[in-house]
């Protein structure tokens, strides 16, 4: 099928939270497509998804894997995508990729933490969506109770599809509601036959409101319904697949991944009823700062948006994207509107886990790859001929559990750092930065095991690790008392001497406003060629307080006053003589320490909302105020950053899991004086 085109493509990605079995689901796909002769597994390592060592060693996924196969006289790209929360980064890149999402249930647990996380990143980028239902093998697993506990999670108008059939507590196979077949499983084998007398009322149970359900989609059928005319399996089909594109309706199907059973009519519904990449019809881009529309069509001009990035051992970086419109050629140019220059493409491929085939062409719709272009970043719209288009940008998760990190093994910090940075740029959910004021490299990653696995890939790629300590804390100095100050610094030792002579008031300034510098000298007093020099004395000393040795704001001094000699002034000596009435002023002008506030937003279940808050102010938080947002209550508050650093990791243990939050600066506000005591006893003991 070499010659496919775009209504012939889907793109599917699976989600799910954490051992629901996508990559054991996306092993007997691959399977029952001729992709791979053998069912790999994620206890041996053998798995196609699975295939970087960090994957192999933990027993579970960290990147998103990319798969093209031929399906029904269909192009599948199917992406297989983390379970753990910590790798959410990556199921909202491929939902982007994709048109189509499907959620994995473990039967055996229902709607788990990360469940409803997956599923609101699939709605807010407009998947058609479906529901697969695994582990149905297990003993007291029961599709009715399964299903009520979806019906009580999701909105969705959910629609079984085929349903597990067991005798007592054993598996045997799956009932097709629509086509009234069983599917039986036996001996390692799926077998298609008529239904018993058994499996018919359980059929019975389910197929009128499946019917009706199908059929409140299309009025025309609704019509035909109410009149009893014939209704055929094509026109309920077609049904189908518009109330499916619209989000009206959300099939639901069962099976067991681990005995390849359910699958093959799970995958023959996907290819009847996922949408293809022309059935969106629009993309949006921003053109001339206006919103314009593109047909998804190899027709149109090449417009498309990279939407991951990965460094292979072999062929150096890899830039996954995906054509929204148009089509590229090997030995064709790119053009990045972001860098304004473009990049000669010398091979394509399709991805299939690890292994890369080349190809000659992509087209619209599709998803491939381009390799050792490292201009490309995530999220980059890539066009042809100048087009100066821009895609919205994927919507990633802000990370939030900072660390400082530190070189392990005696390495050296210019080559951990080097390694971080270059990590960064294929996770957008890692962030790298340096404090300047603290002299830290600090770390930014969505929780502990992300941070841990990207220590264990750096260590792989870059032969450099690094260890994790508690950030320091960028606190600052003030004054709160105006002060007038006179210094004079006067210095004879032969030859030329050093004078200058100084009054200056020193006054506080609201918070945010940094420093101000002003001078008030009449008649001379001091010539204006020295006052550059007060002002840069000044600025200088302000680096180190007098109380923990921390810059000190948010202050305006003021040179009034002074005297000056006609020889042996200089601008050293009045810089000097400026430094020293700081440093007056600021035993003189109730110095205090001042603290970063962070603005907090805490989205938690009700149910633990008394725990929050109370976890809140235990951090001398100030609670700000709180909203209702889609069942869930959004917690505003005011909290020190010094009391954050292990929030992203407290929250998940308060709340299983279910709590999410986001933090940005909000202002500088005094320490309480126990905990200034504190702070400045231990910078005292570093000096030490």
């Amino acid at each position: 099928m070499s010659n496919y085109k775009t209504k012939d493509i889907k793109n599917i990605s699976f989600i799910s939270h954490g051992g629901a079995g996508k990559t054991t689901l996306t092993e007997d796909v691959l399977f029952n497509a001729g992709k791979i002769e053998q069912i790999g597994t994620i206890d041996n390592g053998t798995t196609k998804s699975d295939f970087i060592p960090e994957e192999k060693s933990h027993k579970y996924s960290v990147n998103s894997s990319y798969f093209s196969f031929e399906w029904q006289d269909h192009q599948i790209n199917l992406i297989d995508t983390p379970g753990y929360a910590d790798f959410r980064g990556e199921v909202a890149s491929a939902s982007r990729m994709a048109e189509s999402s499907v959620l994995l249930i473990n039967a055996d647990s229902g709607v788990e933490v990360n469940t409803k996380y997956v599923w609101n990143i699939a709605v807010e980028n407009d998947n058609s969506k479906f529901i697969f239902i695994n582990k149905f093998d297990k003993e007291g697993t029961s599709f009715k109770e399964l299903f009520n506990n979806l019906e009580e999670n999701f909105q969705d108008s959910l629609l079984p599809i085929t349903i597990p059939y067991k005798d007592g507590e054993n598996y045997k196979g799956v009932i097709d509601l629509l086509s009234e077949k069983f599917i039986k499983f036996e001996d390692g084998n799926e077998k298609k036959s008529d239904l018993d007398d058994q499996q018919k009322e359980v059929l019975k149970e389910y197929k009128l409101e499946l019917m009706e359900s199908i059929i409140e989609l299309d009025e025309q059928l609704m019509l035909k319904y109410l009149e009893d005319e014939e209704i055929t399996d094509q026109e309920m089909n077609k049904a189908l697949l518009k109330g499916i594109l619209d989000n009206k309706i959300v099939p639901v199907f069962s099976g067991s991944a681990l005995l390849n059973s359910g699958v093959k009519k799970f995958m023959e519904y996907m290819v009847k009823l996922a949408p293809t990449a022309a059935d969106r019809e629009k993309i949006k881009v921003m053109e001339d700062e206006q919103t314009k529309e593109y047909d998804l069509s190899q027709d149109g001009p090449f417009i498309g948006m990279v939407g991951k990035s990965m460094v292979d051992p072999y062929i150096g970086k890899l830039s996954i994207f995906r054509i929204y419109s148009g089509s590229i050629n090997k030995g064709e140019d790119i053009y990045v509107p972001r860098t304004r220059d473009s990049y000669r493409v010398s091979k394509l491929y399709k991805l299939n886990g690890a292994e890369q085939d080349q190809v000659d062409q992509l087209i619209a719709g599709d998803i491939g790859a381009v390799a050792k272009l490292d201009e490309l970043e995530t999220s980059d719209t890539i066009t042809k001929d100048g087009l100066e288009v821009e895609i919205k940008p994927i919507d990633f998760p802000a990370p939030m559990l900072y660390k400082a990190a530190i070189p392990a093994d005696n390495a050296d910090n210019e080559k951990m750092s080097s390694a971080i940075q270059r990590y960064s740029l294929e996770d957008p959910t890692f962030k790298v930065k340096y404090n300047k004021a603290t002299k830290q490299l600090l770390v930014i990653g969505m929780g502990t095991v992300h941070l841990s696995v990207v220590n264990d890939i750096c260590k792989r790629k870059f032969d450099v690790g690094f260890n994790l300590i508690e950030p320091k804390v960028e606190y600052k100095e003030t004054i709160r008392k105006k002060v007038s100050v006179e210094e004079k610094y006067k210095k004879q030792s032969g030859g030329r001497g050093q004078y200058g002579h100084v009054m200056i008031r020193f006054e506080p300034l609201p918070r945010g406003k940094e420093f101000e510098f002003d001078e008030e000298i009449f008649g001379g007093a001091i010539p204006s060629q020295y006052i550059p020099a007060v002002e840069k004395g000044i600025v200088e000393a302000k680096d180190e307080g007098i109380l923990a040795k921390y810059p000190v704001v948010d202050f305006k001094a003021t040179v009034y006053d002074g005297s000056y000699h006609d020889v042996d002034s200089s601008e050293m000596a009045f810089k000097i003589a400026a430094s020293k009435a700081f440093k007056q002023a600021m035993q003189r002008a109730k110095a205090v320490l001042l603290e970063p506030i962070m603005d907090v937003r805490v989205v938690v279940p009700e149910s633990f909302m008394g725990d929050i808050m109370g976890d809140l102010n235990s951090r001398r938080g100030k609670i700000s105020g709180m909203e209702p947002q889609n069942g869930t209550q959004k917690i505003k508050a005011k909290v020190p950053q010094s009391e954050l650093f292990s929030y992203a990791t407290d929250l998940k243990s308060i709340t299983g899991g279910y709590g999410h939050f986001t933090m940005e600066f909000s202002n500088y506000e005094k320490v309480p004086e126990e905990t200034s005591e504190k702070i400045i006893k231990e910078r005292k003991k570093e000096d030490e």
